[in-house]
């Protein structure tokens, strides 16, 4: 299955025409965020819009487009012109999760060329600052005590959140309660506000306000320490195998012409390349994209494989609730 998917999305970003385009970009280019401003995904959209546009002497627009678990914006993409003025910073969920777990969702990945990796996401499970727990192996011990009496939060059905958090479940052997936001601020600022009890969210988000006493750092949920918070414990040294990282990937739509997607990807890969963004991601808790379309085709593949399970756990656990 992993090759057959990784095929097929490396056969629809090079399923495009060999004419030569016209000099590209020749005028502003739009990228679409499809979350809130504010939040991480903005941040390095934001990022990497400033250095594009510096590159090519043209304006790079963001442009946020929240809702429907990103399909609002990601759909706009998927419908835009092909010619490379419109693109996507598209959230992992949006192609490993969301297709696969909401009904009728009107794109698939097969609508989009994948340009290049743009970051790696750390993240850290946090707890509101009224939990009944103080720690990961409490919150363990009192989850198995009551099941389903935890609540978490999550920017959404089939968000980066819901999922880590679902993985979690699964690897702890643990049921927690799902209360989805609209948008993971909305979520996060939920459990600030001792409203949930807890969530995944990333580190650029959770230390600043881990140190500032607003809510509880339980863990890290990667596999290296976190710039800032190096004393935070790691989930995998408690609940085996268990580490979490999201990414976000840049695209453009389907059929865009191949010299306008080699442009883009040449262009990332200068950008990615700067010390100055590399300083401003890793200053975020993030790992520098090092991936190029193929590369973030085969990754969207894996991941499709090992969220499988868990997509099918959410899928059985809403049906019992209707």
């Amino acid at each position: 299955m992993l090759k057959l998917i990784c095929g097929a999305l490396a056969a629809w970003s090079l399923a495009v025409p060999l004419a030569a385009a016209a000099a590209y970009p020749d005028h502003p280019v739009t990228l679409v965020v499809p979350s809130v401003p504010g939040g991480a995904a903005d941040v390095v959209g934001r990022l990497v819009a400033a250095e594009l546009a510096k590159r090519w002497n043209v304006p790079v627009i963001v442009e946020n487009r929240a809702g429907g678990a990103s399909i609002i914006g990601t759909q706009a993409v998927a419908r835009a012109k092909p010619d490379g003025h419109t693109l996507l910073l598209g959230p992992d969920a949006s192609f490993t999760a969301v297709p696969y777990l909401l009904p009728d969702v009107p794109y698939q990945a097969k609508d989009f060329a994948p340009i290049a990796t743009l970051a790696t996401l750390q993240y850290v499970l946090v707890g509101a600052p009224g939990a009944p727990f103080k720690s990961l192996r409490e919150l363990l011990d009192q989850a198995r005590a009551r099941p389903d009496a935890i609540t978490y939060a999550s920017g959404g059905p089939g968000s980066t959140h819901h999922l880590a958090m679902a993985l979690f479940e699964r690897a702890a052997g643990i049921s927690l309660k799902h209360v989805p936001y609209k948008a993971a601020p909305q979520g996060f600022v939920g459990v600030m506000g001792d409203q949930v009890d807890l969530m995944f969210i990333v580190a650029s988000t959770a230390v600043p306000q881990i140190k500032a006493g607003k809510v509880q750092g339980l863990a890290n949920a990667g596999a290296a320490p976190i710039a800032g918070a190096p004393e935070l414990p790691m989930v995998k040294d408690t609940v085996k195998d268990f580490t979490f990282y999201s990414w976000f990937g840049l695209f453009a739509p389907a059929r865009t012409p191949a010299p306008v997607l080699a442009e883009l990807q040449n262009s990332v890969a200068a950008v990615l390349q700067s010390p100055e963004v590399r300083d401003k991601m890793q200053a975020q808790g993030m790992i520098v994209g090092d991936q190029d379309g193929l590369g973030l085709s085969e990754r969207i593949a894996r991941d499709v494989q090992v969220l499988a399970p868990v997509i099918a756990d959410i899928k059985t656990a809403t049906s019992k609730q209707q």
